[in-house]
């Protein structure tokens, strides 16, 4: 699937903030839909989903209208890419936006080429997961495939569905056999400012989702008071 073939919805009610993401998504071949409030975007979505949707939390006077939408998104489709694009950094406000099922939380101000290069990670991950398709370019550590192009892990043969973030934070992981520290796990995350109960609710999601394919699954090892290790 090329650019032009998927629609972002962007949900932000700063007007000159939204066309700013909507004309560099354009330029990259993208089709984008804008929407100014909640209802405005919820009344659209049950026509029709786009592909991949940019939400700002707070929406006027409608303070938690993002967290809102996300939940709305997840129950159309639990599968459903959704960015957090916020000023609200608070480590709670990131916390429950990851519990909500959001692929990322990226805090404003963000560069419009890191948002471009998240965008399109975002969108390998979906068609991989729908299509089942890995590179050659996978790796295998004993019972896990990692593929590095487009972002995907197997374990066993079967499909983990990670967020971005959850797939880098697991690479650094992997890559560090006996042990990588907290430290080191934020700066995986290319997130910013991130404290440890963001990378410790991160680990969480991820042993879910190996579980979710292998109810055994305990390679993620906690080095309490230092960090996290692979073990299998």
């Amino acid at each position: 699937m090329s650019e032009k073939d998927n629609i972002i919805a962007i949900v932000e009610d700063d007007a000159s903030q939204r066309q700013q993401y909507a004309e560099a998504l354009r330029n990259c071949g993208y089709e984008v839909v804008e929407y100014a409030d909640r209802q405005t975007a919820v009344t659209a979505f049950e026509q029709s989903l786009p592909d991949l949707a940019i939400l700002d939390i707070m929406l006027g006077d409608d303070v938690g209208a993002g967290f809102e939408l996300c939940r709305y998104l997840k129950e159309k489709d639990s599968q459903f890419p959704i960015i957090f694009l916020t000023s609200r950094g608070n480590e709670l406000d990131k916390i429950y936006g990851l519990q909500l099922g959001a692929w990322d939380y990226q805090t404003k101000p963000v560069s419009l080429e890191f948002l471009i290069t998240r965008i399109k990670s975002l969108f390998q991950i979906k068609d991989s997961t729908s299509t089942g398709k890995h590179t050659d370019n996978s790796k295998h550590y004993g019972d896990i495939t990692i593929d590095d192009a487009s972002m995907t892990i197997l374990w066993k043969g079967s499909p983990v569905n990670l967020t971005p973030t959850e797939f880098e934070i697991l690479r650094a992981i992997i890559n560090n056999p006996e042990g990588v520290s907290i430290e080191d796990l934020i700066r995986a995350t290319r997130q910013g400012v991130v404290e440890d109960n963001t990378i410790n609710t991160h680990i969480l999601h991820i042993r879910k989702k190996f579980k979710k394919v292998d109810t055994a699954f305990a390679c993620i090892k906690t080095r309490y008071g230092f960090g996290y290790g692979w073990l299998c």
